[in-house]
Order: C-alpha cells, then structure tokens, then sequence
C-alpha cells in the first residue's frame, strides 16, 4: 500500500517550533510521506536548529509572481493527500490568494489548520486599521471553510466554531516542546538570601503585556530580580524601549532585559535558575514555557481569565492568578516556591503523560489516521 502524502506549509525556517516539528514528523510520523513549504528563509536568527532534509522546499522563484504560481501548484497538486497549514498568520497578498483558492477548488477539504495560539486569537487583537479588517474578512472566509482543524486547548475549538462559524472535524494534536524538559530536584533547595528570580513574558510582542506586570511587581523591589524576555517577535520598537526604560526606572540593576536569542539547550539553563515565570497574555500563549517550567517545579501566573489558565488545572496541573501579583509579598512568595518544589513529582508525572513527545506522537497518529478515513469518503 502506498504511504498518503503529507504537504506542510510553513511560515519560516529556522524557528524553534517549526524545526522541531520537521524533525519530530521525520522520525516519528514514518506512515506517511512528508514534504515541507518553505516561505519565508531565516538563517542565522538562531530561532531554531537548522533542518538538512531532502523534503524542505524553499520557494526559490526570483519574482514574487513566480513563487505565487509555483506554490499554487503545489497546493493544487494530486500528489499531497493532506495539506497542512502550521499557523494562519498570513496576511495581504498571499492571504486573498489562499482565500480565492478555499473558495473555488477542493482544497479546504483536504486541508487541515494547526492552530498556534496568535492566530487563533487574531480577531481580539488584531489592530484598529483597514487593512486588518480586510485580514480578518479573508481569515473568516477561509476558516468557516476548512474541514479539519487542531487546537490543543479544546475550548479554543469551540471559541474558532463561535467566531468564524466553522463546522471543521475538531482534533487536538499539538505541537513537541522544542527543548527536552528536564528533570529537576525533588529535594528543596536550602533558603539563601538571594533575591527571588522572575521571568516576564516570552517575547517582545506588546500583548506580553509587560508593563502591567512591572507596575504589579514594583512592591517587591529591591526583594526580586527580573528578567524580560525582549529578543522574539518585535513588532514595536518604541514598545520594547519603553518596556526597558520603565523596567530600569522601577528596577534599576535587578532589572535585565534579554534581547539575544539563546539556543534550546542554553534557554533551558537559563529557566533553570527562575524562581517564577509570569505571563499576562490574554489569550494562549507560551504553553511550551510553562510546561517546562511546571516541569522543573517552578511557580507559574498567569490571567485567570484566559482558556489556557483552566485548561491547565483541568489537568491538574497548579498555577497561579497573574492578577494577584500585586497583593503579592515575600512570605507568599516563599510558600510559593516550597508547594511547587514539592508538588515536583506529580507535575512531571501529568505533563509525560499528556504534553510529551510520546503523547504528541500518540496524539498525531490518532489525528492523521481520523482525517484520512474522511478524507477518503469526502473525495
């Protein structure tokens, strides 16, 4: 029986999650046949390792025509049995081309979404302009289109039927953590007098939300030390200045920015010496993070209001009220630390069970084998 042929379709290459993926599907999704879209090349941005794989298709046409056509005819093309889109983030151009395609051929049929959280969320945050609306009104034709769809929150499955009246087959597969998590002490770490460690955010995009988390630590001062993930995703330069001006007003010398990429191994050292990491998303954001950090047994906040935060303790995993920062001192700081510390154990025990790279390749296996049976019936 011949392999089904899978096209991926890929935002850039290297990124951390992206080259994980390509060699997760390599060595793990063997049933099927895999070929990887390329469109954007990133060499030397150090987001991800650098994947040397005879499947990797860069759109090599000099002329913007020219990769327009020749990635029309892959879309098109009989050879691929399941396109996937990793991400929906496009937009202008190459947006309306995937809009005008759904819409007069076959492909959202045969087309499967995996969803990543920005894109999910596009409709919230999207800014105030025209032509983000015209994004938006293309994003909605595609979406109510697309026959599969995979989010690993499954409340954010039913928030895309709500808002983009989609009746898309919902799947839960998700995506390996680029970076092995890695065990930690069960034994507590003996009290110092160092100052406890923060991690605010995962990137430098303003819906991180920084400065409402400084104002929420600046109590703590002179107690805390923290550190501001500012090296990915900067849309906003006059943000990211902002946020390093006020940090360093509120915090002086405990304040430092991290404006250099860091490779997996190097990043999980860094987040190996964190006391606490805060997120203050409004929508799903930095999942990888904060499993590596409930991992290691460290103490996570985030928005209660979010579906991320009560998917988590739906798993029984512990996190705290982002909110509460502010009402926050030392003491409750301390016992913090202590119950995560000590909670070690089961935390390991529920994300190897549901958020590793078996289950991912348990997950991806059950997903493929349900959307080629309906693919099957609906050609």
């Amino acid at each position: 029986m011949h392999k089904k042929h899978i096209l991926h379709l890929v935002s850039q290459l290297p990124e951390k999650y992206n080259s994980k993926f390509i060699q997760f599907s390599e060595s793990e999704l063997t049933a099927y046949n895999h070929t990887y879209i390329v469109l954007v090349s990133a060499h030397g941005n150090n987001q991800g390792s650098y994947n040397d794989s005879k499947n990797i298709i860069y759109l090599k046409e000099n002329s913007r025509i020219g990769k327009i056509a020749q990635l029309i005819s892959y879309l098109l093309s009989d050879k691929y049995h399941l396109v996937v889109f990793h991400g929906l983030f496009y937009k202008g151009l190459f947006l309306a081309l995937l809009a005008i395609l759904i819409k007069f051929t076959k492909l959202a049929q045969r087309t499967l979404w995996m969803t990543w959280g920005g894109d999910i969320y596009y409709f919230q945050n999207r800014p105030n302009t025209f032509i983000a609306f015209l994004n938006e009104c293309l994003r909605k034709s595609i979406i109510k289109k697309l026959f599969f769809i995979s989010s690993l929150i499954p409340d954010e499955l039913e928030l895309i039927k709500i808002n983009y009246h989609s009746k898309a087959v919902q799947l839960n597969a998700f995506y390996p953590n680029p970076t092995i998590y890695s065990k930690s002490s069960t034994e507590l770490p003996p009290q110092n007098n160092n100052k406890f460690t923060f991690l605010l955010g995962n990137s430098a995009d303003p819906q991180n939300n920084h400065l409402e988390l400084l104002s929420s630590l600046a109590h703590l001062k002179d107690s805390i030390k923290i550190f501001c993930i500012l090296s990915y995703a900067i849309v906003d330069v006059a943000y990211v200045n902002r946020v390093k001006s006020i940090g360093l007003e509120l915090f002086g010398d405990d304040f430092l920015p991290i404006e250099d990429f860091m490779k997996p191994a190097e990043y999980q050292i860094f987040i190996s010496n964190i006391d606490f990491a805060c997120y203050y998303h409004n929508r799903q954001q930095a999942m990888g993070n904060i499993f590596q950090f409930l991992y290691m047994g460290k103490t996570v906040f985030l928005r209660s209001d979010t579906l991320s935060y009560l998917f988590l303790q739906q798993h029984g995993l512990t996190v705290q009220d982002a909110a509460q920062l502010s009402l926050t001192d030392l003491e409750r700081l301390k016992k913090l630390k202590q119950q995560n510390a000590e909670n070690v154990i089961n935390s390991q025990n529920i994300i190897q069970q549901h958020f590793s790279e078996p289950a991912a390749k348990l997950k991806w296996q059950i997903m493929l084998n349900r959307v080629f049976s309906l693919v099957r019936k609906s050609r």
